[in-house]
């Protein structure tokens, strides 16, 4: 390996996705409540949106295709950076720490808070409501079965325009929430996944359906899914 690829090695495994992008200006914030130390969510601008991985030597783009390393995201920052200008600006950071481990600080603390209490503190489903809206909208679910889910507290408004999605044992007993939103994914810390139910209608069922997950529920999908 010539001196040149050893830089390169170097660079890759001495500065972070993170920091980068919380020193580049214009620079990104954390999004606290939908991060996780494994996966950080970061945002900037009208629905910009980045996604760290891998420790810190990773990142996806969760609105396209864009995805890869350390020199991939500073030239997906700045496509006008050959990449020879990525790697002297790269120098610039290497053991530059990210502030991340405080800023998520508060969020470890309120994932210790009891599965139960947390759904307690969020609002049930509403007519009309953000979340209402991308599950009614962009997930194609009837109104009817909103409704149904409401009324059998299944479904719970989350940040973000997000959903909340029961998970409950044989005897109804709540152990896990799942999380989805248009562009965010994500299963309650402490919590046990087990199903999501929502009950049928009244007399003998005559079939039932898996799916992958509770926002599996469009015409479109159930079709997939029961084929």
């Amino acid at each position: 390996m010539n001196a040149h690829d050893t830089e390169i090695e170097l660079l890759k495994a001495g500065v972070s996705c993170a920091a980068l992008l919380e020193r580049l200006p214009p620079v990104w914030g954390l999004d606290r409540v939908q991060s996780t130390r494994r996966s950080l969510k970061y945002r900037r601008g009208d629905g910009e949106i980045v996604i760290v991985n891998h420790d810190g030597h990773g990142w996806w783009d969760p609105l396209s295709d864009r995805k890869g390393d350390i020199f991939t995201l500073v030239q997906h920052l700045d496509p006008g950076l050959s990449f020879g200008e990525a790697r002297r600006l790269l120098r610039g950071f290497v053991g530059i720490a990210p502030a991340f481990p405080e800023a998520l600080h508060t969020r470890r603390t309120a994932s210790r808070v009891p599965v139960a209490e947390r759904w307690e503190r969020h609002s049930p489903l509403s007519c009309g409501s953000p979340a209402w809206r991308y599950l009614a909208g962009q997930r194609g679910l009837p109104e009817g079965i909103l409704m149904a889910a409401r009324r059998t507290d299944a479904v719970r408004e989350g940040p973000r325009s997000s959903a909340w999605f029961a998970h409950r044992d044989g005897g109804g007993l709540l152990t896990g929430i799942e999380m989805r939103g248009a562009d965010y994914r994500n299963f309650s810390a402490g919590g046990t996944k087990t199903l999501f139910r929502l009950p049928g209608g009244p007399g003998p069922l005559p079939r039932f359906i898996v799916c992958e997950s509770a926002i599996e529920g469009s015409p479109h999908d159930l079709y997939k899914t029961a084929r």
